[in-house]
C-alpha cells in the first residue's frame, strides 16, 4: 500500500490543530516534541502543562504566560516541572481551593496565608488544610 503525504497531513492536521487531541497523540504516538502543534497546543493552558510535563518534562518558558492562567494547569506545571513555587501563577492557583490546598501542601510545604480566605470557602479542603496546618495551633 503506497500512501501519499497528503492523505496523511490530511489525518493529522484535525490532530495538530485540536490542542487536547495533538496532546494525547505526542504522548502516545509520537512520544517526543511535536514543534508542529505546539502553536494549538499553547491555545490550551491544561493541555500546555500536560504537554510540558508528560512530553517535554522541562520548562517551556513560551507556554508559562498561558499555563499560569489556569488554576489546574500552572499547580501541576509547578509541582512536575518547576518543582518549587512560582509566585507569577499563585493569584490564579489561590482562587481555586482544591489547588490552593495542593500547592500549599506539595508545593510550599507550607501555610498559604493568603489562599486561606479561598480555601476557606470549601469544607472538604478547608477541613483538609486545618488538619495539615493548623490542628497544632487549635
Amino acid at each position: 500500500m503506497n500512501f501519499k503525504p497528503k492523505r496523511i497531513k490530511n489525518r493529522i492536521e484535525p490532530i495538530m490543530t485540536d490542542s487536547e487531541k495533538a496532546v494525547n497523540f505526542a504522548i502516545n504516538n509520537i512520544k517526543k516534541r511535536w514543534p508542529e502543534a505546539e502553536p494549538y497546543i499553547m491555545k490550551d493552558p491544561r493541555a500546555s502543562s500536560y504537554y510540558a510535563v508528560y512530553v517535554l518534562n522541562e520548562r517551556w518558558p513560551e507556554a508559562e504566560p498561558i499555563i499560569k492562567q489556569n488554576a489546574a494547569a500552572a499547580y501541576l506545571y509547578a509541582n512536575e516541572i518547576l518543582k518549587q513555587s512560582w509566585p507569577e501563577a499563585e493569584p490564579y492557583i489561590m482562587k481555586d481551593s482544591q489547588y490552593a490546598y495542593n500547592y500549599a501542601r506539595n508545593v510550599l510545604n507550607k501555610r498559604w496565608l493568603e489562599a486561606e480566605p479561598y480555601i476557606k470557602q470549601d469544607p472538604i479542603y478547608w477541613a483538609k488544610y486545618i488538619y495539615r496546618f493548623l490542628r497544632h495551633e487549635l
